[in-house]
């Protein structure tokens, strides 16, 4: 059946705005990322060693996973490849005491997601893979010795383990609880009411590379805590020298691929609508990174959903940074 001149002209005129939108979503044009120096006369690019020989080594929790398109992680990613997305927390040891940062799907998280919009349950659809705290029991590490679980912000699949640790001191900045709503990521019930023992994060002002700000967890430069702008109000990124002499960064959801520091590009435009607090200062952070990996190129760098970087390197029981 041929169609009529009038039913072609009525499909392009709803096809193309359709198709035109999409593209946009998807970050076509890419928001421009402008080169900017973060140092001044206190700060460098250069990242500080630690002092003295470290004992500090890691690993990476896999709670969960999701497949999706490269398209919906990255600007300018590919509609044909399919990527896999860690929903990870990660385990901290040293002989000053252990701790979590972030604790990726908790126990209750089928019960959690629940809360979300049905738009949001299908962009952020997972697979729970196991909690964080059940791999720590299955491995002989009793949750109740976690004393400290810090979070690079409060995102749903950063917070919802949060609860499984009630013995545990929680730090994350203040600020993230100033505008914790469900439509930017964040549901409520996993870090509300009385049981959660709050103690936020209060950054030095001590420079730390190109870092006007920073606290160092153990006092001697093996773990150091740093602002990072732009994806929420409050969201905190982790320097971590390991014992093997190497230097991790764990930059949370600042980009949610390795490649969004090397090439300065954001997450497509619709994903930043929904979950990115501040474009400027995002661009301004991802810069900020990017710098930091040209001054300092055996920096390894750890996105929390970047399964392709954190899969070569082993997930728990897998020791990260042993000589």
């Amino acid at each position: 059946m041929k169609l009529s001149k009038k039913t072609l002209i009525r499909i392009n005129l709803t096809l193309v705005p359709i198709v035109l939108f999409l593209v946009y979503f998807l970050g076509y044009p890419n928001e421009s990322i402008p080169s900017v120096t973060l140092e001044s006369k206190e700060t460098t690019s250069l990242i500080p060693k630690p002092k003295g020989k470290s004992p500090l080594v890691f690993s990476i929790l896999k709670t969960g996973e999701a497949k999706t398109l490269e398209a919906f992680v990255i600007e300018g990613g590919s509609v044909l490849k399919v990527v896999t997305v860690a929903h990870s927390g990660f385990y901290i040891q040293h002989p000053k005491g252990n701790f979590l940062f972030d604790t990726g799907l908790g126990i209750k998280i089928k019960e959690q997601f629940q809360m979300f919009p049905f738009y949001l349950k299908l962009l952020m659809e997972y697979q729970l893979i196991q909690t964080a705290k059940e791999q720590l029991e299955l491995n002989g590490v009793n949750p109740s010795s976690i004393q400290d679980v810090f979070f690079s912000h409060l995102h749903w699949d950063h917070a919802s383990g949060l609860k499984d640790f009630p013995s545990a001191k929680i730090h994350s900045l203040p600020e993230e609880l100033n505008h914790p709503k469900i439509e930017s990521g964040y549901i409520v019930s996993q870090f509300d009411g009385d049981s959660v023992n709050w103690k936020h994060l209060q950054f030095q002002d001590k420079p730390y590379a190109s870092y006007a700000k920073s606290l160092d967890w153990y006092g001697d430069g093996t773990a150091v805590f740093v602002p990072m702008k732009g994806h929420s109000e409050g969201s905190v990124g982790l320097f971590l020298h390991t014992e093997n002499g190497q230097t991790y960064f764990l930059t949370g959801d600042v980009v949610w691929r390795r490649e969004g520091f090397l090439e300065k590009k954001h997450k497509p435009r619709g994903a930043r609508w929904i979950v990115d607090f501040d474009t400027a200062g995002l661009g301004e952070e991802i810069s900020r990174v990017h710098n930091l990996l040209l001054k300092n190129p055996e920096l390894q760098i750890i996105p929390a959903h970047d399964h392709d970087v954190q899969s070569p390197l082993g997930f728990y029981p897998q020791v990260l940074g042993k000589k």
